[in-house]
């Protein structure tokens, strides 16, 4: 039982990792579920009130999910596992606003939600929306939905995510155990992606107010130190596993920035971004292919003059840039409705028509800061061939929420497709993660390397379409 503050905040022996993963038992870990879940609320106390520590009678004083009749709860309760009522016995009530995709303790009903799963209990719910998503993401809503029988939890922030996780033994990669959820959310605060603020929007300056977005009193940003530092190791480890595979290396130093900031300047990148910051720092590859096809851009000046979503003023804050080139100029896709809507939005006023050739490659993300769920450490990756071309190709590639690639699609390779089971929806895939896969593809062997890097045209990517889907697919993450 916590009975001091120091209590409460000290949980890394309750965070999961890999030497301390979940556990694996028929059951809700319900102590490490509730050190994690009393964490958060008294992080955000601690935000709201500007304390060092939280005030645990405070905290025990709040009643939400609580302050309603005793039939209510008990009518609740007798439909739960004991480990989930042993669970409630042991956490605060969190304040509305408990976190930035969710309200606060719902503890609803949900069976009826999900008419086609089978219900084994006699007397038991089998699914339970535990917190409830944040009425701001819209309507229909639905929350971090538990499943009694399984003991796992996913996230679908509305009904609409719901073809994502049921049938739940289709999609069992969507469901994990709850204290990997709590610790996700955890993470994110300790690296500084979401961050607490109590003040109004009114209260906000300019800069504030566009450079990320507030749901109460939790703010989502587009990208945050942490995520420079990890990115830039994610693709370090990368060129040190096909370096180490190359008879021969570029006679290039590695203590020489990729880019300097000057050449940045001439490509129109913009002063203060996750991109400038990322290329500035990396180490320069030694070789001249990074990835099947895709050129690493050591002539500086060819670099700036393929950019074609660079100028200012197009729509975005931060706009995309070609970051490794097809190898072969050749390999161009004609502009479309899908690249017009990952480059352009909804804009109408786009410099380019329909047909227009576009130079094929890894593309850093085009984003605004402002909206939900902006991710500026994403990448497109542009390729000049349909993926999918058969809609009636069922094993053809698939996105990390386990979902086909849209047929014809030539942009959706390596993401992450519309739902998010820790929070979040439509968020691109970020280059930390696609680095950390292609590192897994030189090192099994799926990748090789000769004397100029990774071998292989372009067309290597079409394998994913070509029963390879899992090698080219990303597990999901937030």
């Amino acid at each position: 039982m916590i009975t001091t503050p120091e209590q409460i905040l000290d949980i890394e022996d309750a965070l999961v990792s890999d030497e301390n993963p979940a556990r694996d038992e028929d059951t809700l870990d319900f102590q490490r579920c509730a050190r994690l879940h009393n964490y958060l609320v008294a992080y955000a106390y601690i935000a709201r009130n500007g304390t060092d520590t939280p005030d645990l009678d405070a905290l025990a004083s709040e009643s939400w999910f609580f302050n309603q009749p005793n039939e209510n709860i008990d009518a609740i309760r007798t439909r739960l596992d004991p480990s989930l009522n042993s669970f409630l016995d042991s956490i605060y009530d969190p304040t509305p606003g408990f976190f930035y995709w969710v309200s606060g303790l719902s503890m609803e009903l949900a069976d009826e939600t999900f008419p086609l799963e089978d219900n084994d209990f006699e007397d038991k719910e089998r699914f339970v929306v535990i917190y409830d998503t944040t009425p701001e993401l819209g309507s229909h809503c639905l929350g971090v939905l538990y499943d009694q029988l399984n003991h796992r939890v996913s996230f679908p922030l509305t009904t609409d995510n719901s073809e994502s996780i049921e049938p739940v033994a289709e999609h069992w990669d969507m469901w994990f155990p709850l204290e990997t959820i709590l610790t996700h959310w955890i993470q994110m605060l300790r690296m500084g992606k979401i961050t607490a603020d109590p003040r109004n929007e009114g209260n906000l300056s300019d800069v504030e107010s566009t450079s990320r977005h507030q749901i109460g009193l939790w703010c989502w940003h587009p990208y945050c130190a942490a995520q420079i530092d990890s990115t830039v190791a994610a693709m370090d480890r990368y060129t040190d596993a096909i370096e180490s595979r190359m008879p021969s290396l570029l006679p290039i130093s590695q203590n020489a920035p990729f880019f300097t900031d000057a050449e940045l300047d001439a490509a129109l990148v913009p002063k203060e971004c996750f991109i400038r910051s990322f290329l500035t720092r990396v180490k320069t590859p030694r070789f001249k292919l990074i990835a099947p096809g895709l050129e690493v851009p050591h002539d500086k000046e060819a670099f700036t003059a393929r950019q074609m979503f660079n100028v200012e003023g197009r729509g975005r804050d931060i706009p995309s840039f070609l970051l490794f080139a097809s190898a072969d100029d050749s390999r161009t896709i004609s502009f479309n409705d899908e690249i017009h809507r990952l480059f352009f939005g909804s804009r109408n006023d786009v410099p380019f028509n329909q047909g227009d050739p576009i130079p094929t490659g890894l593309y850093s993300a085009t984003v605004n800061r402002f909206e939900y769920d902006s991710e500026e450490t994403g990448f497109h990756l542009l390729l000049p061939f349909a993926l999918r071309p058969n809609l009636a190709d069922e094993d053809g590639a698939r996105r990390s929420d386990g979902t086909l690639v849209p047929p014809s699609s030539s942009t959706q390779l390596f993401q992450h497709g519309v739902f998010h089971p820790f929070g979040g929806e439509h968020r691109l895939q970020r280059l930390e993660r696609l680095f950390d896969r292609w590192t897994e593809l030189i090192e099994t062997g799926v990748w090789t390397v000769g004397e100029n890097g990774v071998e292989g045209a372009i067309n290597v990517f079409q394998d994913a379409d070509h029963g390879a889907w899992e090698d080219y697919w990303i597990p999901p993450s937030w």
